[in-house]
């Protein structure tokens, strides 16, 4: 999926194409009905220099690829375009690479996956970068193959509507408040506390700066619920376009629980 998606993206633009004979072009081309979570699990932490080293190597800021945010300050969860991650090029191998980029921001509480100890957040960045590594083998293939100007090209590359958009802002929402798509209530109720004591010009900078992990935060006995990546999600009624303050909010008048963020769709 992921190989698709960046021999599209990576390739010249095409034009648009009417969203509702997207999804009939995606099954007939034989990729997956998981096709937008399995994608926003494998470009969800890419950077530009992970790009030009498994991909293509001439790839700018203006990638076209989307990420989640690692800054948990910002009030963009999601960026349009894979940004640089600033390697150390003293080291020589990726892993090493990896390595000290989350070494050098390890007491860093905005950076990355909230909630992960620095070891886990080793093993994720080890555990992506296996991932590209063996997507850059089909790629290579596969770029050869793909039109970058066919219909299928123009609906995997429209994240808006194909799904991808709204897996990512969840991704990027369950990094930041850990437990949120738990099932855990104590979690969402946690969070809310911290927004009713902020101003509401500036509460979500102040929720995030505030955001310590301490005894009896729930973030402590909850993980990252991964597990959205394995499912097919209902978006309805989930507007991404909201604050964070502003969604956990809106949410918290809903059913509380796993059903708030994840509630599968029929099939």
């Amino acid at each position: 999926m992921l190989i698709i998606l960046l021999a599209c993206v990576l390739g010249p633009l095409v034009a648009a194409l009417v969203p509702e004979e997207c999804p009939s072009i995606i099954s007939e081309a034989g990729l997956s009905p998981t096709f937008a979570h399995m994608v926003t699990h494998s470009i969800h932490s890419l950077t530009v220099e992970d790009i030009r080293y498994y991909f293509k190597p001439d790839a700018t800021e203006d990638n076209g690829i989307p990420t989640v945010n690692v800054d948990a300050r910002s009030n963009e969860r999601v960026l349009l375009n894979a940004p640089l991650a600033g390697y150390d090029d003293d080291f020589t191998t990726k892993s090493l690479k990896s390595f000290d980029l989350v070494m050098r921001n390890m007491n860093r509480t905005w950076w990355g996956i909230q909630n992960y100890s620095t070891l886990e957040k080793v093993a994720h960045a080890l555990h992506m970068a296996e991932a590209w590594e063996n997507a850059m083998r089909e790629y290579k293939v596969i770029e050869k193959q793909l039109d970058p100007e066919s219909d299928l090209c123009t609906c995997v590359t429209d994240i808006k509507n194909n799904g991808v958009l709204n897996y990512l802002n969840l991704v990027a929402f369950n990094i930041r408040y850990p437990g949120i798509t738990s099932g855990n209530d104590d979690a969402l109720r946690y969070y809310l506390a911290q927004s009713n004591s902020t101003d509401s010009t500036t509460e979500d900078t102040h929720v995030r700066e505030k955001r310590v992990v301490s005894p009896g935060h729930p973030a402590n006995f909850v993980q990252v619920d991964f597990s959205i990546y394995k499912r097919s999600l209902n978006f309805d009624g989930i507007d991404f376009e909201l604050s964070d303050v502003e969604l956990l909010k809106e949410r918290s008048g809903k059913v509380c629980g796993r059903s708030l963020w994840t509630k599968p769709q029929r099939t």
